[in-house]
């Protein structure tokens, strides 16, 4: 089985691509390989490193190393001294404080649905059932199923036009309407 043969890694001429499909496969490798470069630089020589891109369709990408704020803050005032280590852990601290503060919330939220999932389970036990639901469904046979299933398509039906009638403005009386 030949498969198909790559032309290995050559220099490409520098201009600009036609094919959308590889334009846009090219600015996605591209993108990531400029963003692994900033991170080394700012990790390397401990600078501040901004980037904004936008895609071929109109996308913002963007990285900031520490922060956006930092980084444009330097960049607004580049006479402002560098962050040092000890502010660099101040917002390290801060940022695992806010993922920390973020996962609390999640298991407040997640612990508040599942007591609004126990009380109105609690309501559904001690709320007065419908006849249709005093009876078991697996204790009918076929003829009562039938009979339900006419009622309920019935039942349906009627529910869909007084809902019509209730948009087009009809009266929610039968008797008309005296002075």
């Amino acid at each position: 089985m030949v498969g198909r043969q790559s032309r290995g890694r050559q220099r490409i001429p520098i201009q600009r691509i036609e094919n959308q499909d590889d334009l846009y496969a090219t600015f996605s490798k591209r993108r990531q390989g400029l963003y692994k470069k900033a991170s080394e630089l700012s990790t390397l020589c401990g600078a501040d490193v901004g980037i904004i891109i936008f895609s071929p369709t109109n996308n913002p990408f963007s990285f900031w190393h520490p922060s956006m704020e930092s980084v444009i803050e330097r960049y607004r005032n580049p006479n402002q001294p560098q962050i040092d280590e000890q502010d660099r852990v101040v917002e390290v601290n801060r940022r695992a404080r806010i993922e920390h503060l973020n996962r609390q919330l999640d298991e407040v939220l997640d612990e508040k649905k599942k007591e609004q999932e126990r009380q109105l389970d609690e309501i559904d036990k001690t709320r007065e059932k419908g006849w249709w639901e005093q009876t078991p469904i697996e204790s009918l046979n076929k003829e009562q199923v039938e009979e339900w299933t006419t009622f309920f398509q019935d039942f349906n039906s009627k529910l869909k036009n007084r809902t019509e009638e209730l948009k087009n403005g009809a009266s929610s009386s039968s008797v008309p309407f005296q002075q």
